[in-house]
């Protein structure tokens, strides 16, 4: 009998193979509590290890028989379990008994997360508990006067706490896994004895029944977390600064409670460390590592960051942060990310690029004026590119043509942040209707765009006055 242990109330253990018997005398007297209809065994008791190890094909248990079943659990002590945790599960279940006058039954439930009731392999290994039923507790009889309880035909309710289940689901479904067998005599003269596993084995190989595939509903969880991770502002224009990410936690499971270990961003590092103690409004999921702060569960926590993107307009950033915990029953490893996406925007200028032109010097009739050029680039983020220069009179200004005598303008020019571009061109003005008092206006456009691609066209007007003066005697 060494190993077992047994219920005497939910929540109550005692560990005492050696004093078994003395105390079923007082568990017979006192009953397993008002919410049991008997005591539990827990050890190498399964099925098959009681009835007869090693296993041959000659005690080999077949269990066709139905005397006594297990139909259904009706109701639960808890509704969920998180998946590799023990608990003690106090249910009850419909029980089915067929024939009337059957003896000292006894319900094996397989417990470690094995999935085959009898125990496995040839010595029939494995941990399950025994319960029996209390003589002196409604449904059970006493027929047979051993102090194990007895039932005749019928459907049953019979509660039991079984301790030290595993929260398993070898089937995927979502809910317990709970594989048992029942036994029962069939010979009044047998005895049953309460605290002694071997007295409930059956009478043969064939007279019990297995489920292997039995099931109650306690929902089976995985340990899990939920982050979300949102940032604020989602653009800036360029080139970029300070962004503030928010990262909440939830704990997903119903019954356990997680510990946070871990906040990290896959680019601006290890956020639950605090690098900066003179900027503490910049970062609090430091806090909650330091703490370290548990979530119960479906509990929640929340914490900031603050880190600088920069870029150039277009340019998009989607980082991800992970959080770890450790599951406090277990003490396994969970884990939960999220990202978020920030952008840089292209700033558009208040004004236009300027072009400024200035025309000097003037002759009678025909005139030959020396044009000076500016192009200014008043952006404070963005290159500006100057492509055209044209003169609604002279045309291309870069090249020496038609009334262009000289040049110094030549392009493409990249004109930098808060600069200018200057050159100059000499342009012959003449009269077309020969009159030497005329005024001449030219416009000058220039096509330019910034480094984003962002097109400008400045242009400006100049005018030249040409007089008709007198030329003294032998002047030209």
């Amino acid at each position: 009998m060494e190993g077992y242990s047994t219920i005497f109330a939910p929540g109550r253990r005692r560990r005492a193979a050696t004093a078994w018997l003395a105390a079923a005398s007082s568990l017979m007297l006192h009953g397993a509590g008002a919410a049991d209809n008997g005591p539990t065994l827990v050890g190498e008791i399964c099925m098959q290890k009681v009835y007869g190890t090693p296993v041959t094909n000659s005690n080999a248990l077949n269990c066709t028989a139905n005397d006594i079943r297990l139909s259904r659990a009706i109701s639960v002590s808890q509704q969920s379990c998180v998946r590799g945790t023990t608990f003690d599960l106090t249910g009850t279940f419909e029980t089915v008994v067929t024939a009337n006058s059957r003896y000292d039954a006894g319900f094996f439930f397989r417990i470690d997360g094995g999935a085959n009731a009898r125990g496995d392999g040839s010595e029939a290994t494995g941990v399950c508990s025994l319960s029996a039923l209390n003589r002196t507790i409604s449904p059970a009889l006493n027929l047979d006067g051993d102090t194990a309880g007895d039932l005749n035909s019928g459907t049953y309710n019979l509660t039991f706490t079984i301790p030290g289940v595993q929260c398993e689901d070898d089937n995927g479904d979502g809910y317990l896994d709970l594989p048992n067998c029942t036994s029962w005599h069939s010979n009044q003269g047998t005895v049953g004895t309460l605290g002694t596993a071997g007295t409930f084995k059956p009478d043969t190989k064939s007279k019990c029944v297995c489920d292997d595939t039995f099931q109650v509903p306690v929902r089976v969880e995985e340990a899990s977390i939920t982050v979300d991770k949102t940032a604020s502002p989602l653009s800036r224009d360029e080139p970029g600064g300070a962004f503030t990410f928010t990262v909440t936690i939830t704990n997903d499971a119903a019954v356990e409670s997680v510990t946070l270990t871990k906040i990290e961003d896959d680019i601006h590092g290890d956020v639950g460390v605090d690098t900066d103690p003179t900027m503490p409004d910049t970062n609090t999921c430091d806090d909650l590592i330091d703490a370290p702060t548990t979530l119960g569960p479906g509990g929640t926590a929340s914490c900031y960051f603050t880190a600088d993107v920069y870029g150039n307009a277009g340019y998009t950033e989607k980082d991800t942060v992970t959080v770890t915990a450790t599951q406090d029953s277990t003490g396994g490893t969970v884990t939960g990310s999220d990202d978020a996406t920030v952008s840089i925007d292209n700033a558009v200028l208040d004004q236009d690029p300027t072009l400024a032109k200035v025309a000097t010097a003037v002759a009678n009739c025909r005139a030959d004026a020396t044009y000076q050029v500016t192009v200014s680039n008043i952006s404070s983020v963005d290159v500006l590119t100057v492509t055209t220069l044209s003169d609604d009179k002279f045309g291309d200004i870069t090249t020496v043509h038609g009334n262009v005598l000289e040049t110094d303008c030549s392009l493409p020019q990249d004109i930098a942040i808060l600069d200018n571009y200057s050159c100059q061109f000499v342009g012959r003005i003449e009269d077309e209707n020969g009159s030497c008092d005329f005024t001449h206006t030219n416009t000058l456009t220039g096509t330019t765009a910034d480094d984003d691609g962002t097109p400008y066209s400045p242009e400006d007007t100049a005018s030249v006055s040409v007089k008709a003066e007198p030329v003294a005697e032998g002047g030209t």
